[in-house]
This record gives structure tokens, C-alpha cells and sequence, in this order.
């Protein structure tokens, strides 16, 4: 039992040095972003370019330190574009959309 609990705290350790900061979070989800806008001029889709430009330019940005983990979003009109959660300096990005589709 005595590993177990130092193992966790060692993990919970590591995580805090670990956690990646604002404008890591912030480049991996500027690129989701500028991928989704790609996809819409492939597709020609112009309400999903305009979409995309108006989130990138106008869209409001929220880091949260959750001390090992870190969390940081991307809203338009109060909904929720892009989620970023990152830990041990890994950061993993989903638009909206993709989260809705996947449950």
C-alpha cells in the first residue's frame, strides 16, 4: 500500500512540473483551428471558413491550471469550439463538434 501512495504522489509530482503551459495549449489549438479552415477551402464550404476566421479572431480563450493537468477552450457565443487538455507536457485537442458526434 505504501508504493502505491508513493507512487501517486510521485506521479502527481511529475504531472505539476510537467503540465504545459498557455501558449503551448494555445498553438495546438490554433492549429485545429487553421486544420478545420483547411478542410472548409478544400471543400469549399464558406460558412465553415467564415466560422473559422470569426472563432480565430473573435473567439474567446480560457486557460485552467488544474495543478497536474491543465485545460484550455475556445468559445464563440458562449458554446465550446475547441477543448484542449494537457498533462506530462502533452496537450490533446478536439473540436466541439468531433465530441458531439463521438457520445
Amino acid at each position: 500500500m505504501k508504493w502505491i501512495l508513493l507512487l501517486v504522489v510521485i506521479a502527481g509530482v511529475a504531472g505539476f512540473f510537467t503540465r504545459p503551459d498557455e501558449p503551448k495549449m494555445q498553438a495546438a489549438a490554433d492549429a485545429v483551428l487553421s486544420e478545420r479552415a483547411e478542410q472548409a477551402i478544400e471543400n469549399l464550404d464558406v460558412g465553415a471558413m467564415a466560422e473559422s476566421g470569426a472563432t480565430a479572431m473573435f473567439g474567446n480563450r480560457n486557460y485552467t491550471n488544474y495543478y497536474v493537468a491543465a485545460r484550455y477552450l475556445v468559445t464563440r457565443d458562449n458554446a465550446p469550439v475547441v477543448t484542449c487538455w494537457g498533462a506530462f507536457t502533452q496537450v490533446q485537442c478536439n473540436l466541439a463538434a468531433e465530441e458531439a458526434a463521438a457520445t
